[in-house]
């Protein structure tokens, strides 16, 4: 049985240097509960998949995806430090007779201050099936299959948002502030990553050539990438409601290497980088439920292909915020022994 353990890590940074009017203003439209715990249980699915289209008619798309990778567990925030735990659930074998089977490894950790966030990752899946744009398959018919190609994705993607007064993070995605009045910002958003694909055959098999050609049907792939990409994020507010959306778009410099039958070449290419995100929901003083859906393309094009892999994640949570009492209202850093000397000179 294939167990998946995913691990969110959420370290929510205060600064100490804020000036009283800039408080003042973010008091107006943010909330904090520096005097509660949170529980909540977690749905979610991540997903790495990728696509091909052809160049310059952009008619024709293959997309490889795989299959399931659907986590349930629970989340808690205490001692003002968030994280999450969820465990795979195998997919139905009706699921795995049509869309085959994937074996994932997918660590991802999210960090998140009070305007800028950072999300680590390593992904590892194994096992697609593949769609065709022009293509219909007929229902309770499997799909075409690629058991043997993997795929590994490493990186750091960041977000930063520079009115952090108005606009909270946070609120939208942890639920550890919540947003009393609409407000927006501009931001910018970037990433650091490596992708490898490997495949015991060619990527898209003979057949497709004529479509997408000869020279890039590769069954070998790896890319670096940089990118910084400027956008802007929002948070409408009605009542205890809320919709939150999250667009960035920029260039994005790749180095890239593949391997195929007719060619082995080096590329350096200049593209372009997309981070989305999307969340909706209800947060009051103590309940909060919440949809979210965040995802990062890099879009790359060499021969007469254009390559776009995505990395992305949906997550539904439900839960409670608790007075703190005891033990509970100490913070992480009250265990560390520079913490505890820290209280002692203060006193």
């Amino acid at each position: 049985m294939r167990l998946t353990i995913f691990i969110l890590v959420c370290f929510l940074v205060s600064s100490s240097f804020a000036q009283k009017p800039a408080d003042s203003l973010r008091d107006r439209y943010i909330e904090r509960f520096p005097n509660y715990f949170f529980i909540w249980p977690v749905l979610k699915q991540r997903s790495a998949s990728f696509e091909i289209v052809n160049l310059p008619a952009q008619s024709r798309k293959l997309a490889y995806k795989p299959n399931g990778n659907y986590g349930l567990g629970w989340g808690m925030y205490i001692f003002e430090i968030g994280f999450e735990v969820a465990f795979s659930v195998q997919p139905k074998e009706s699921s795995q007779y049509l869309f085959g089977h994937s074996r994932v490894s997918d660590l991802q950790a999210n960090i998140l201050g009070k305007n800028w966030g950072l999300d680590l990752f390593t992904q590892n899946y194994n096992g697609f099936y593949r769609t065709d744009n022009l293509v219909t398959v007929p229902v309770d018919t499997p799909y075409p299959l690629r058991p043997d190609i993997s795929i590994w994705n490493t990186g750091v993607n960041g977000i930063y948002s520079f009115n952090k007064n108005k606009y909270s993070i946070r609120a939208a995605y942890n639920f550890s502030e919540r947003q009393i009045r609409s407000g927006g910002s501009f931001q910018l958003s970037g990433t650091v990553n490596t992708f490898s694909l490997r495949a015991d055959s060619a990527i898209y098999g003979k057949n497709y050539e004529s479509i997408f050609g000869t020279t890039p049907n590769f069954s070998k792939l790896d890319y670096t990438t940089l990118s910084v990409a400027p956008g802007y994020a929002h948070t409408i507010v009605l009542g205890n409601l809320f919709f939150n959306g999250s667009l960035s778009v920029g260039p994005a410099q790749h180095w890239v290497y593949f391997q195929s039958a007719t060619a082995a070449k080096h590329e350096s290419t200049l593209n372009s980088f997309v981070d989305f995100r999307l969340a909706v929901g209800y947060n009051s003083e103590h309940f909060f439920t919440g949809l979210s859906y965040v995802a990062q393309a890099r879009n790359i094009k060499f021969e007469q292909i254009q390559f776009t892999s995505t990395s992305a994640i949906f997550k539904m949570v439900v839960g409670y915020r608790f007075r703190e009492f005891g033990i509970l209202k100490k913070r992480a850093w009250d265990f560390l022994p520079f913490g505890k000397k820290k209280t002692a000179n203060s006193n």
